[in-house]
């Protein structure tokens, strides 16, 4: 695993030249060939991460942990194949789904496939907010996200592991609470704020949150995220909070994947390393990608996720 301060000399490199000479000491070093690839990290990051999934699921003792980390992409991709066909977006999919356009298309047009009954749920609120705010990219983020957070945690209890199912209800809470911040201040309305709080793990803590202004939710927050870094409500500016939120969120949830190496052997290992593994190669297309794209340095700095190591 690559420790943070090498994100940030990849992203402080003169040249792209020098980019492509740092990134062969990493996952992406035998896929990206030429300086105009660095464009397209993200595909070929994504296509790492499903070759590392599946590997883990032949050699792993119980494969279902690979089935439950590939699930969030699996939601990611069907997202972006509505928003492509549907909303007529220019999106890509650089996600490491299990599955193509063709099963998208028969979940969409409501016709029988094999796919977990959360994917038919997720198709049918995706389709009611698009029936009711055609033009609007993010209800359809929270209709299919809301039920994405719930299918992962419940997937991962049912691992009967403590640890793996510790991290996904952290997960649940974290990325519950930012959906739920993000709609607030885009004033999307109550009926998607009890959408994002309805079936959370902490159902208590987000009726609260649903009750109270979002400038005092650091005082409700440290109950179920306990250890969240401070000062997440010091910035004068909402949106600044967010951020200072999302950033805070990542590093707790980091830090307890960290806490699997202190396991010989096991499914929190695994766990583990496929976290921050996939931490690894967000940051390594952020960068890469980011630098082939002429993004400040610190934008792309302020984009880096927490590190394993």
């Amino acid at each position: 695993m690559l420790p943070a301060g090498f994100f940030r000399q990849l992203i402080a490199e003169p040249g792209l030249d020098g980019v492509m000479h740092r990134l062969t000491e990493t996952p992406l070093g035998e896929r990206l060939h030429r300086p105009e690839e660095l464009r397209h990290a993200d595909r070929h990051a994504a296509e790492h991460y499903s070759d590392c999934l599946d590997e883990m699921r032949r050699v792993c003792p119980d494969p279902r942990i690979a089935d439950v980390l590939a699930l969030p992409h699996d939601f990611v991709s069907l997202k972006n194949f509505v928003k492509r066909r549907q909303m007529k977006l220019d999106v890509g999919d650089g996600s490491p789904s299990r599955y193509g356009e063709e099963t998208w298309d028969r979940l969409w047009a409501d016709l029988p496939t094999r796919l977990p009954g959360c994917f038919r749920e997720a198709a049918a609120r995706g389709r009611a907010a698009l029936g009711a705010a055609p033009e609007r990219p993010e209800a359809l983020d929270v209709a299919v996200d809301s039920v994405s957070l719930k299918a992962l945690r419940e997937s991962a209890e049912q691992l009967g592991n403590e640890f793996v199912t510790g991290y996904f209800r952290r997960y649940d809470t974290a990325k519950g609470v930012e959906m739920l911040w993000r709609a607030r201040l885009q004033q999307a309305g109550e009926a998607t704020e009890r959408t994002i709080a309805d079936g959370r793990c902490e159902e208590a803590v987000f009726r609260a949150l649903l009750r109270m202004d979002e400038a005092d939710w650091h005082e409700v927050l440290p109950v179920p995220m306990h250890g969240l870094g401070p000062g997440i409500h010091e910035p004068t500016k909402a949106l600044a909070r967010l951020r200072a939120f999302a950033k805070a969120a990542d590093e707790w949830l980091m830090a307890y994947a960290r806490e699997a190496k202190r396991v010989p052997f096991g499914p929190e290992r695994v766990l583990g390393y496929l976290v921050g593994l996939e931490a690894e190669l967000y940051n390594l297309k952020v960068a890469a990608a980011g630098r082939a794209n002429d993004v400040p340095a610190d934008l792309l700095e302020g984009r880096l996720r927490a590190c394993y190591v």
